[in-house]
């Protein structure tokens, strides 16, 4: 069986390493700049294709050249993980069978950020669920949905680890029912919801909302594009924290300094602050940073809408 692999970020590459001996053409998307423009590099689909031998095709814009290219490779199913570009129905018409992973149980969490915006919202029971495409975003009938648990600790890091160790039998199961003619699909059912794309607002905690909240946020985004606050007038990234117990002061007010970290008061509740980054400086431990920058309690961090 003939797949064209479609993919274009980290979160792609195991699935690519996974089914690569079903794969004939992958396509992904162009070079970007990377590290503040400084140096172009290939993403990590096309860099991957290379390594292991694998033909590509970089699309800015599907026309008829790329499709006459995928077409001539007489494909069977596609398969799109983290693709990040929208494609249209005349290059899945190429295929009866364009199959899409999505992180979510769908209808739910339809869009560009599912895992992120689960664990936001402290979802705990997700699902990763096989689609078979369509031209509306995230809105195709289901071919294969397993369940799986998010944990109060899981990061995005930690979820995503979950949804490839899942997704990829799950792929191989569905290319199983095609070969088998055993394919069935469901619609889906009941009322949606969107994840919208992560933004630079996003990362912004704001320290007068609860400390579950904020604690949500950081596992969201961890490790990237990782959670900020303000510290003395420059951006201060903080990769990992956990609740305490403390409440005694105002939003965005550090209140107790600990062998672990620091604990920063919230709009109820507080958290302990364990890792951390300074604008222009390297990541450190929250308890080397106290050190470093003598950080004394009282100090307060955030906008001054948050304090």
């Amino acid at each position: 069986m003939k797949v064209v692999f479609f993919g274009s970020s980290l979160f792609s590459l195991p699935f690519l390493e996974g089914l690569k001996e079903n794969i004939v053409l992958v396509i992904t998307t162009p070079d970007m700049p990377q590290k503040r423009g400084k140096r172009i590099l290939p993403n990590p689909v096309k860099a991957k294709a290379m390594e292991i031998g694998l033909p590509f095709i970089a699309v800015q814009n599907f026309n008829e050249e790329i499709k006459e290219k995928i077409a001539s490779v007489s494909p069977d199913v596609f398969i799109v993980v983290s693709f990040g570009k929208i494609i249209p129905s005349s290059i899945l018409s190429i295929v009866k069978y364009p199959l899409n992973l999505h992180p979510s149980p769908l209808p739910l969490y339809r869009g560009a950020a599912p895992i992120e915006r689960q664990i936001m919202d402290g979802i705990t029971k997700s699902a990763v669920s096989i689609m078979l495409m369509n031209e509306k975003l995230d809105r195709g009938d289901i071919v294969l949905q397993s369940p799986f648990d998010i944990s109060f600790t899981d990061t995005k890091e930690d979820v995503e680890k979950k949804i490839v160790d899942i997704g990829i039998p799950l792929f191989k199961k569905a290319l199983q029912m095609i070969e088998e003619k055993k394919f069935n699909v469901t619609p889906q059912k009941g009322r949606g919801s969107y994840a919208k794309k992560i933004t630079k607002s996003d990362e912004l905690i704001r320290w007068n909302e609860k400390n579950v909240k904020i604690y949500n946020k950081i596992r969201a985004l961890y490790p990237l594009p990782a959670t900020c606050t303000i510290f003395r007038g420059k951006r201060l990234k903080i990769f990992k924290a956990e609740i305490a117990n403390l409440n005694k002061g105002h939003p965005g007010e550090i209140i107790d300094l600990t062998k672990e970290g620091f604990v920063v008061q919230c709009g109820s509740g507080s958290i302990l602050v364990k890792e951390v980054q300074l604008e222009g400086k390297k990541r450190i431990k929250a308890r080397d940073f106290i050190n470093g920058s003598r950080l004394k309690r009282g100090e307060k961090l955030g906008l001054n809408e948050n304090i």
